[in-house]
């Protein structure tokens, strides 16, 4: 890496012809116009294909997309897809497909549900007095418990 008084741009130049004069940052311009080139006759050539062109690696081309559909769909076109862009003057044996890691959705938040209010509570308490002794009955009580005063008392609740 070249001393760090040789990569600051002189006041009298601009920027992006700095970047243009330091080698590393040219190489680099290079790639991403070459991409981005490829990148587009790929999009001309299968307009519905929904993927990206990560790199080139010697004479295969790597692309990327989110769905493994995607990836079956970019091997069953291959050989289309090749002799459509070495038409336009790209030199490639091959293209590799990489999958694109995508972050899970984040979780949905969690809404707190508002308490049944005091009337609602005091008629599960009645409700639960009056059907018979089963499993209806403790799940009113349970219910009369966890959201008031109930036959439990709010020791429990």
């Amino acid at each position: 890496m070249p001393p760090p008084s040789r990569l600051k741009p002189s006041a009298s130049r601009p920027a992006l012809a700095w970047l243009r004069t330091e080698p590393v940052f040219a190489r680099l311009g290079e790639q991403a116009s070459r991409i981005a080139a490829v990148q587009a006759d790929l999009l001309e050539t299968m307009p519905g294909l929904a993927v990206t062109v990560i790199a080139f690696e010697q004479d295969t081309l790597v692309v990327g997309a989110r769905h493994a559909a995607v990836a079956a769909r970019v091997r069953q076109l291959e050989p289309t897809l090749l002799a459509a862009l070495r038409r336009r003057g790209w030199k490639l044996d091959r293209i590799r497909f990489k999958p694109q890691w995508q972050a899970p959705p984040a979780a949905p938040v969690r809404r707190v549900k508002d308490s049944p209010g005091a009337d609602a509570v005091a008629r599960l308490e009645e409700l639960s007095e009056q059907v018979g002794e089963g499993r209806l009955r403790a799940a009113l009580r349970r219910m009369a418990a966890r959201h008031g005063t109930g036959p439990r008392g709010d020791a429990e609740g």
